[in-house]
């Protein structure tokens, strides 16, 4: 059983086994990766519709590589699709741009690997907050309101130091790759 506090526990990102695989195979190894990667780290409970709605927002407006990677192999297959070929037939400039977006994503798999369950759990809801529209100091009231986030630390017996400005960091941080980031002006 995972506790919240406990570190995140996720899969390593596939490897290509040349001598064992088709490069299509482990293109589609990397797409399925990417979705379950999405459902867990931030499908925490959303009701089927809302669950539907994060997933477009995020791959419409996440920088994060796993919505990326999913994008272009997708675009890549649909392309490939139209011309009577294969993901095996991709372009090596496609290829490459593929490949570095793996390495992006093991570097942020590591990342998130220091992240405990009870922080992921605030990042994604946070999110879902910020896709409705809320700003920054709106998704933390509701965070502290809800009791995700402590309103005062807990050392603090007297009250004095209120974690609304720290907590307001941290989600501003949370939402830094949505800002300027919107896959369709990308691929305009």
């Amino acid at each position: 059983m995972k506790k919240e506090t406990d570190r995140l526990q996720i899969g390593k990102v596939p490897v290509y086994k040349f001598i064992e695989q088709t490069l299509e195979e482990y293109l589609k190894d990397i797409f399925s990766y990417c979705a379950k990667l999405h459902n867990e780290t931030k499908d925490f409970g959303f009701e089927h519709q809302e669950a539907k709605m994060f997933w477009q927002y995020m791959m419409k407006h996440s920088s994060e590589p796993q919505y990326r990677l999913f994008f272009h192999i997708a675009l890549e297959e649909h392309s490939r699709e139209e011309e009577g070929e294969t993901l095996n037939d991709i372009s090596g400039g496609s290829l490459a741009l593929i490949l570095s977006e793996i390495e992006e994503l093991r570097s942020y798999v590591a990342r998130l690997k220091q992240m405990t369950y009870r922080d992921l759990h605030i990042r994604s809801i946070a999110e879902f907050y910020y896709m409705d529209g809320l700003s920054v100091r709106e998704v933390v009231n509701i965070l502290m309101s809800t009791k995700l986030l402590p309103e005062y630390d807990q050392e603090d017996v007297n009250f004095d130091h209120e974690l609304t400005n720290n907590h307001i960091k941290r989600i501003t941080n949370y939402f830094k790759g949505f800002k300027n980031y919107d896959l369709e002006k990308f691929n305009s």
